[in-house]
């Protein structure tokens, strides 16, 4: 038996998108917000006759989100400690090549990365009464969410599908395998007035119906009020983040910890 394959290579080239405000007293020190801003692009082959994917939710949402809150960290006056990248990764649906790449090249030390807030897909179904975090457990970051969640009587749960796999399927990945703390967490599945039921099946149903699909694609009949207190999480946690003096670290039992700490001389 043999088998002949036809293959073709095809070079493209992608740009990230960065914007970094600098700190007032550390600009080496940094907080990182992330939001890959790619999609599949117009595919003639994809049947029907929508050929162009929009990649509202993923990621169009997660893109405005992280201008929307480095927005506002431009807007402070003093401005933080800590400087505030917005980083808006290529190619995350190629495998997380954008960001792989800026980690690999660094425009600020990875050692003085206090972490990365990553956000991906972010759900818009309204208010919902928990946070979804992707690696529950792993690191320091998590426990600053649970206190920003407080004040809008939330709580952090674990993702409520983690046979899928997300923390190693987005940008916040290629920053843990580096050793910097990641957090990739969004709004949940329990909706505020109409239940946990009803919050899986609007997930579901945008996973087998919409998610890298041309469906994917705007509604003004969205509900922005789960996702305006989102980014309020977001926003908090970074701007403890900014202080100077927080390093937050991973967990005893993380298998990203080692890296981390490997680097601890590089940090005040």
């Amino acid at each position: 038996m043999s088998v002949r394959i036809v293959s073709t290579v095809q070079n493209s080239y992608s740009n990230n998108v960065i914007g970094i405000l600098p700190g007032a007293k550390n600009p080496q020190e940094s907080v990182i917000y992330s939001g890959h801003w790619d999609h599949l692009g117009n595919k003639a082959d994809s049947g029907g006759e929508d050929h162009i994917f929009n990649g509202a939710i993923d990621n169009a949402d997660g893109v405005a989100a992280a201008l929307e809150i480095g927005e506002a960290f431009a807007a402070l006056n003093p401005r933080p400690d800590r400087s505030i990248m917005i980083l808006l990764p290529t190619l995350e649906e190629s495998g997380l090549l954008g960001s792989r790449y800026y980690a690999e090249h660094p425009l600020l030390p990875l050692a003085k990365v206090v972490g990365v807030i990553n956000m991906d897909a972010l759900p818009i179904i309204g208010r919902t009464k928990d946070f979804s975090v992707s690696g529950f457990g792993q690191n320091d970051l998590q426990e600053l969410l649970v206190e920003a969640l407080a004040t809008q009587g939330r709580v952090a749960k674990d993702e409520p599908f983690p046979e899928r796999g997300f923390y190693f399927r987005s940008d916040h990945f290629n920053f843990a395998r580096k050793g910097v703390p990641a957090l990739h967490a969004r709004a949940g599945i329990d909706h505020l007035s109409k239940g946990e039921a009803y919050g899986r099946a609007e997930v579901e149903e945008y996973t087998a119906l919409r998610y890298h699909k041309p469906s994917d694609a705007f509604d003004p009949q969205w509900d922005y009020a789960g996702i305006v207190e989102d980014l309020q999480v977001y926003y908090v946690i970074g701007r403890k983040l900014a202080q100077a003096g927080v390093w937050p670290g991973w967990k005893a039992d993380s298998e990203f910890k080692a890296i981390r700490d490997a680097s601890a001389a590089e940090r005040p």
